[in-house]
């Protein structure tokens, strides 16, 4: 925070008319009454409660039109007590006056330094001068902050809120529509004009991402992503076991000793990968559709060095001489296999009960357990690691992406209208990619992929 902005601080809580408008912003940027947000603000942690308070006082004294004053509040400060700040502190001050919300596309991060940034809705780019957000930020980041030029350098004031290369199409979006019935109410006008006298579209588009990301749904091959575990009782292993292997649908994966905690003793338990071979046609009534705004679950099994396979795996069944436990990721699938288990096992297997099973994709947890039964293989040898890596990826511009309207990277690449998509779900990559790297993850470098293809910008 500038070393001025506690003086501007002091002369707004020293107007008591001023003040009492506090209540109506409140109401206007978060939706909730001043007594809601003190109590909101109680309950969270500093984290929480920074943010939200820097919004307010940023919108307070640069956004909001104060009707008695017939000005902005930090424009009136300057003209009215010039006195109580020095000549750079007012220099500082008459830039922020005319900044604005605005969204920025990271360019390139120098760490401990700031990031190159570009307005992804005007023509706005420069240095950002802030080292603390330098060590967070990753190239081709969206940012929403309020920034002012000041000798030469872009300033950040005021909180800042991160989102992702996916969500740079929808907020253009918003706001050509937003600017388009602002223009449409009071005439052409440019863009800081715009953002000056619109800030509350920015906060409101914000939100509707957030809103539109918890909301989000996840799907596989066969219906939508839902945890579950189907519980049978084995009344016959013996026959259970000749019966799978002569089905192409289940894969061996392992046979362990565990202990059975209500009979109190050791049991061998038998691991396969329940996939799609030769059982398309069964599941042909349950395959996922369309899924709109939803997100499609890649579900397609690997082979040793990382290369798809023509089945996809859709569970993993656990076998012991007293329990038969299937793990799946739709409760289609957990309802089809009832069904489809009782076909094939007979009196071998009595069904039990499905169980649903919370996660949190968001967070990469996903259907994670405190304890669980099921260990995935993950080969020690970094340079088995790295190729496996680069052969996924390598493998995905041969793949059709809905992004690039059904074209696979490589086709993209030489499509007019394909190629600038193209760009983007590139950017989106590379994101993820460095935040994974920078995580400690070992990842394909991007430009094994703009090479691969053959394209740069």
């Amino acid at each position: 925070m500038a070393s001025f902005e506690s003086k501007v601080s002091d002369i707004f809580h020293e107007n008591p008319r001023l003040v009492r408008k506090i209540p109506g912003l409140i109401r206007r940027m978060f939706q909730e009454s001043e007594s809601e947000f003190k109590r909101r603000m109680e309950r969270e942690a500093e984290e929480g409660v920074y943010p939200s308070l820097l919004r307010l006082y940023d919108a307070l004294f640069i956004d909001f039109y104060f009707k008695e004053l017939k000005d902005y509040f930090i424009s009136w400060v300057i003209d009215n007590s010039p006195a109580r700040f020095t000549e750079l502190e007012l220099e500082e001050m008459r830039a922020q006056a005319v900044s604005h919300l605005d969204f920025y596309e990271i360019q390139d991060v120098v760490p401990g330094e700031g990031s190159y940034i570009k307005s992804i809705c005007s023509d706005n780019e420069g240095f950002l001068r802030d080292v603390s957000s330098s060590t967070k930020l990753v190239k081709w980041d969206i940012l929403l902050v309020r920034c002012y030029s000041f000798k030469g350098e872009y300033y950040a004031t005021g909180a800042t809120s991160l989102f992702s290369p996916a969500d740079k199409e929808f907020i253009q979006q918003q706001i050509e529509k937003a600017r388009s019935e602002y223009e449409h109410d009071f005439g052409e006008t440019d863009y800081a004009d715009f953002a000056k006298n619109q800030w509350e579209v920015f906060y409101q588009i914000e939100k509707d991402i957030i809103t539109k990301a918890k909301n989000k749904k996840y799907y596989t091959s066969y219906g939508e992503l839902q945890l579950c575990d189907v519980r049978f009782r084995v009344q016959n292993v013996q026959s259970i076991l000749q019966k799978i292997k002569l089905l192409d649908e289940f894969v061996f994966v392992e046979t362990k000793i565990r202990k059975d905690k209500t009979k109190k003793r050791n049991v061998t338990r038998y691991q396969f990968d329940w996939v799609t071979q030769s059982i398309e046609k069964e599941l042909e009534s349950i395959k996922t559709r369309n899924i709109e705004d939803g997100v499609m679950l890649q579900t397609h099994q690997l082979d040793e060095e990382g290369a798809k396979m023509g089945f996809e795996a859709i569970g993993t069944l656990y076998v012991d001489q007293f329990l038969c436990r299937l793990e799946t990721r739709s409760l289609d699938l957990a309802n089809f296999a009832v069904n489809h288990f009782a076909e094939l096992f007979g009196d071998a297997l009595i069904f039990k009960r499905i169980l649903k099973i919370k996660y949190d994709v968001a967070s990469k947890q996903e259907g994670e357990q405190k304890k669980t039964e099921a260990s995935d293989y993950i080969p020690e040898d970094p340079e088995l690691l790295n190729k496996i890596g680069e052969k996924i990826y390598l493998d995905l511009l041969d793949q059709e992406v809905p992004f690039l309207n059904n074209l696979t990277p490589r086709e993209a690449c030489n499509d007019l209208v394909g190629r600038p998509l193209l760009i983007e779900w590139l950017k989106g990559l590379e994101n993820s990619l460095e935040r994974r790297r920078k995580a400690g993850e070992q990842v394909i470098s991007i430009k094994k992929i703009k090479k691969e293809l053959n394209i740069d910008w």
